[in-house]
């Protein structure tokens, strides 16, 4: 029929293809098990304590990461909310194109997260870093942002991959993806946070019918 499209066997792929698809998928599966419950279960009871005590939460991401924390800051300010009442207080650190590129135009790169939380970020603060690599080699402003909250006494939670670098060496919890694939690290970190918020819609749904 005229406009209709039409996939022939050459746009159909080949076993190949088909078996990198596979494989893929295995593979994400395989890692979903081996993930650390009991750190998946600490960071969710690091949120619900840090919501019930009005302490506020920064979340942070370089790359694919940052879009990560904007879905945190998002899904906290709003899907875990019972009907009426209050938000999380939350902040996503690269939301703010201009007052980030200001920063980073004017002083150290590694400093533009902690420059936009100092004096903000207090004890009963909670900071979310998400990062594939774990700072390191790369994301020298998440580990600065790290190193600036245990000062104030904040907790932090780092989602990481690869080895986990330092992030996962000091954050108060990390969950890690054990894996040097960026693409699988990006993906099952988005799988964490949904089940994270799936936990905390629960438990606050919970207190609100007592």
């Amino acid at each position: 029929m005229p406009g209709e499209f039409v996939l022939d066997a050459k746009n159909r792929g080949n076993s190949t293809d088909d078996r990198m698809i596979d494989e893929f998928l295995q593979e994400s599966c395989r890692l979903l098990r081996t993930l650390d419950q009991q750190a998946i279960a600490r960071a969710r009871d690091i949120l619900l304590a840090c919501y019930r005590c009005g302490g506020r939460v920064f979340t942070a991401g370089n790359g694919g990461s940052a879009s990560t924390a904007q879905h945190f800051a998002c899904d906290l300010a709003k899907f875990v909310i019972p009907a009426g009442a209050r938000p999380f207080d939350v902040r996503c650190l690269t939301d703010n194109v201009s007052l980030y590129t200001a920063w980073a135009n004017d002083a150290a790169r590694e400093e533009v997260l902690v420059n936009q939380m100092r004096g903000l970020l207090k004890r009963g603060d909670v900071l979310i870093l998400i990062s594939v690599h774990g700072g390191k080699g790369f994301s020298g402003d998440l580990v600065q942002a790290m190193l600036h909250a245990k000062e104030v006494g904040a907790q932090t939670i780092s989602l990481v991959g690869f080895d986990g670098g330092r992030l996962h060496q000091e954050s108060d919890c990390s969950i890690l993806v054990p894996v040097e694939s960026t693409p699988q690290t990006e993906a099952i970190h988005l799988v964490i946070e949904h089940l994270l918020m799936d936990e905390l819609k629960r438990e606050l749904a919970r207190g609100e019918s007592r």
